[in-house]
Order: C-alpha cells, then structure tokens, then sequence
C-alpha cells in the first residue's frame, strides 16, 4: 500500500498534514489514533446522515437549553465535521453564537452566517479558549478518535473546563459494530472490534460517558439515553440511512481492516456488500446515545 502526498497540497510550516492511501485521504497527526478518511467522499456522508440522525433522535439536541438558545447562548461543537449540525442550530437560534472545532479541514470556510465560526484546533492539545466560556458544549460520534485513557484525561476535562457553571455538555454516540446474526456482518464487527481494541479505541464508549462523567462528580444532572436502531428498509427511511452511513464508513477504513483481518480488499469489499443483503434478512441494529450533563454552579 503506497502513500503518495504533494507537497503543495499536504504540507503546511514543514509538516504533512494529511496521508493519501489508496485514493483516500487521511489525517497525519501524531496524537490521534482515529482512522477515518477525511476527504470530500468523507464530508459527503456525514452531510448526508444529518437529517436521518434528527429524525431518529427527534431533533437536534436534548439538552434543556432551548430557551437559552432562543435569547442568546455561546454554543461549541468539538469535532464538528462538515459543520452541518452547528449551522442547522445557527439558523434556528439567530441570536446565539457557533463555534465548531476540529483537526481536518472539512468545514466550510466561505458565505458563512454570521453567528458562526469554524477553527481548525486539535482538542487533545487543548483548546484555545478561556475556562466557562460555553453555556453548551456538544460533540457526535467520536467513538473512533479517542482512546479509553484519551476520553478520562483529556476530553471530559476538556469540556468541562470549557462549560460555564449551569451549562450543559452533550455527547451524540454510536457503537462502531453492529449486532446481527448475519455472518459477513459478524465477521466485519468483530474485525472492527479487535483492531480498535489494538488501538486503545473503546467501541462503545457511549456505554461508558456516563460512568466518567459521573466519576468527576461534576454534574448535578446527568441524562442517558440508548437507543437501538434497526438497519435497512425494516428500520424505515433512517434505517436505511443508517445503514448507507456505516457501509460507507467500512469503505473508508478498508484500507485498515482489511490488512488486520488478513484478506484481500476485493474480499473485504464482498464483505461489506454482504452486510447490506443481511440486514434485511436479520434483525441487524446499532445502539446509538445521547448523554447530557449539567455541570454544578460551584465544583
């Protein structure tokens, strides 16, 4: 497998930003263990699973923070992506402002709307903000980038240090494997599991938030939710956007897993097509969460 990075593309202040493996284009930075491609064909499904995620949790957040939105908050969207979740709230709430954050730059950076700004910041070195300087800090599927030791010591602290006292932390997750009795999908969901376990990556670390947020004793309420949701047509329209989002997803780490399970990627490739077929024959599902935390007026 060859990397091939040019260097007016891909080189910023003397250091390769980026890695382009087998046509798709990845992060370089020495900290992050995540190993999702970050390229256009990227942005693309994560822009497209917007809509599918707000029907399947019913809106766009679930933090009680509607009324502070409407008369103007401060608002952080740590790894946001595409930015596609933070300007859909800056259109609903005009009079609060939007800040997303994260290390590949993928977000746009033109014709913005006013109440909204994108940073290209790395929150695994800190971010550079001052302490209670959010009324919400949110974050979405994460599951990938973070190690088990990486979410206790830097990331919940992090967004707690970043949160006012009364403001309310909400993390958006998804487990990285699905539960089916379909062969080709156990057989991808255990692949996944192992080389994220070789990576000190948590597959379900949304089982786990609401332990470490409890454990800093920092919260005066902390909500929960799983929600499990059925893959294809039996899990209607979301179902099969959902299953559209995490195929693609296994197309992007292809070049990973393919060489952890020790096959060729044209078997990998039948692999993931094959999860598709199952679905719809088995009752295939990802449990997704949402975890909300508000954190006390004085810790």
């Amino acid at each position: 497998m060859g990397c091939c990075c040019s260097k007016n593309n891909y080189e910023e202040d003397g250091h390769i930003r980026f890695r382009v493996i087998d046509g798709r284009r990845y992060h370089n930075i020495s900290n992050s263990e995540y190993f999702v491609a970050n390229d256009g064909e990227e942005a693309d499904r994560l822009r497209r699973y917007h809509d599918a995620l707000k029907t399947i949790w019913g809106g766009l957040f679930h933090s009680p923070i509607e009324e502070k939105l409407k008369k103007g908050a401060r608002v952080i969207d740590l790894g946001c992506g595409t930015g596609t979740w933070l300007l859909d709230m800056s259109r609903h709430y005009p009079k609060s402002h939007f800040i997303g954050i994260d290390f590949s730059p993928i977000f746009p950076t033109e014709n913005l709307p006013p109440n909204v700004e994108f940073i290209q910041y790395n929150i695994l070195d800190g971010l550079p903000f001052t302490d209670s300087n959010f009324d919400f800090v949110h974050q979405k599927f994460m599951v990938a980038a973070f190690t088990q030791a990486q979410w206790k010591e830097k990331v919940i602290p992090e967004c707690l240090r970043l949160t006012r006292p009364g403001g309310w932390i909400e993390f958006v997750e998804s487990d990285a494997i699905l539960m089916s009795d379909g062969n080709a999908t156990q057989r991808i969901a255990n692949a996944i599991q192992s080389f994220m376990s070789s990576k000190g990556l948590n597959h379900k670390i949304g089982e786990d938030i609401p332990r470490l947020l409890e454990i800093t004793d920092a919260f005066t309420e902390i909500r929960n939710k799983k929600k499990p949701v059925t893959l294809g047509k039996k899990g209607g329209r979301p179902g099969q956007e959902t299953l559209i989002f995490l195929t693609r997803g296994m197309n992007t780490i292809r070049v990973w897993l393919s060489g952890a399970m020790n096959i060729m990627p044209e078997h990998y490739d039948a692999l993931v097509e094959a999860i598709s077929f199952e679905a719809e024959k088995t009752h295939t599902y990802v449990n997704q969460y949402r975890i909300c935390g508000r954190k006390k007026d004085r810790i």
